[in-house]
C-alpha cells in the first residue's frame, strides 16, 4: 500500500488519523500559536513525543505540565486534550498502534506507563531515535514498509515500557558502548560505514561514535578515514544532507520536518550544512528543482537518437 505524503506546515487544526493497513500511523504536528485540540477518545493507543515547545497534558480532571524530551502514553478510550503554552507552541511527532498490532504481539496495555512520562536523556534520544527511524521507514514505501513499520512501532512500546518500570540512569562520561559486529578494528568499522548507510540521522558525534566501536577518538578518525577516505563530519553530514535533498524535492514537508528527520537537533545547524553542500538555502534548493520539474513536465517529448 503507497504512503500518502501527509503535509507538516504549522498548523491551527487538529491532525487527522489516517491508518495503513498494517495499523500504525506516524506523522508530525507542528503547531502554531492559537492551535486547539477539542476532547478526544481515540480505540487505538498513541504515544507523542515532544520535540519542542512545552503545553499541558489534560486527562479527564488531571492536568499535566509537558516539554521538550517528555513523551505522552495514551492508552485507547481515554478522553484527553493536548494544550499548548501560548509563548511555545510545540512540535509533536505522534505514533498511532490499532489494538490488534499489539495483540498480535501479545503485548499487554498494562504494562505501560500512561500520562506524561519524563525521559532522562539518553531515555529521550533513544526514543526520538526510534521516531527518526519510523519516519525514514515510511518514506521508502517499499513492500517491506508494513512490516518494518510494525516491528519498529513494537519496539518503541517496549522502549517506553521499560522506561517506565525502570529507573534510568545514565552512562558514565567515557564508557563505552558494546561494539558492533567483528572481532578486530578494521573490520567493525566497516561494518560501522556500511551501518551509517541506514543509520546517519543516529549518529550524534565522534566521540560518541568512537565510544561504541570502543576506540579512541584518535584511533577512530583513522580508521575511518582510512575506509572511506574522508572525516566522519564530512561523511555523516552528506548522508544527511542527501536525504534532505530527496524529502524537500519529493515531498510537501516544512524544513525543520527535514532536518529532525535527518539527525540535526537545530535548525541552523541544518542550514549551515546544507549551504556548505550545495551552495544553496534548503528553501531556495526546493524552489529551484520544482520549478525544473514544472518546466520538464510541460516541455514537448522529442525524438532521440542514441
Amino acid at each position: 500500500m503507497p504512503i500518502r505524503p501527509r503535509s507538516t506546515q504549522p498548523t491551527s487544526q487538529p491532525v487527522e488519523h489516517v491508518f495503513p493497513e498494517w495499523g500504525v500511523d506516524v506523522f508530525e504536528s507542528h503547531h502554531t500559536a492559537g492551535w486547539a485540540m477539542p476532547a478526544a477518545m481515540h480505540d487505538f493507543l498513541k504515544i507523542v513525543v515532544v520535540h519542542d515547545g512545552e503545553g499541558t497534558l489534560i486527562r479527564g480532571e488531571e492536568s499535566t505540565m509537558c516539554k521538550r524530551g517528555d513523551a505522552l502514553v495514551i492508552p485507547p478510550g481515554t478522553l484527553h486534550e493536548i494544550a499548548d503554552s501560548a509563548q511555545a507552541p510545540m512540535s509533536l511527532y505522534v505514533v498511532s498502534i490499532r489494538p490488534r498490532v499489539l495483540e498480535t504481539a501479545c503485548l499487554e496495555l498494562s504494562i505501560l506507563p500512561t500520562g506524561v512520562l519524563r525521559l532522562g536523556s539518553h531515555s529521550a534520544e533513544k526514543i526520538e531515535r526510534s521516531m527518526r527511524r519510523l519516519l525514514f521507514e515510511q518514506t521508502l514505501a517499499l513492500p517491506t514498509t508494513g512490516a518494518q513499520m510494525v516491528a519498529l512501532a513494537l519496539r518503541l512500546v517496549v522502549d517506553i515500557a521499560r522506561v517506565g518500570t525502570f529507573i534510568q540512569t545514565e552512562l558514565p562520561a567515557g564508557t563505552a558502548q558494546s561494539p558492533v559486529r567483528g572481532s578486530d578494528s578494521s573490520t567493525r568499522m566497516r561494518s560501522y560505514v556500511e551501518d551509517l548507510a541506514e543509520n546517519f540521522f543516529e549518529a550524534t558525534n565522534l566521540d560518541s561514535a568512537a565510544s561504541m566501536l570502543g576506540l579512541s577518538r584518535r584511533r577512530f578518525t583513522q580508521l575511518f578515514r582510512e575506509v572511506t577516505g574522508t572525516s566522519w563530519l564530512a561523511y555523516v553530514r552528506k548522508l544527511r544532507i542527501d536525504h534532505a535533498k530527496k524529502l524537500l524535492e519529493s515531498t510537501d514537508r516544512t524544513v525543520l520536518s527535514v532536518a529532525f528527520e535527518c539527525g540535526f537537533e537545530d535548525l541552523s545547524t541544518f542550514y549551515r550544512a546544507f549551504k556548505r553542500e550545495t551552495d544553496e538555502s534548503p528553501n531556495k534548493w526546493r524552489t529551484i528543482r520544482q520549478d525544473g520539474d514544472a518546466a520538464g513536465n510541460s516541455a514537448q517529448p522529442t525524438d532521440e537518437v542514441a
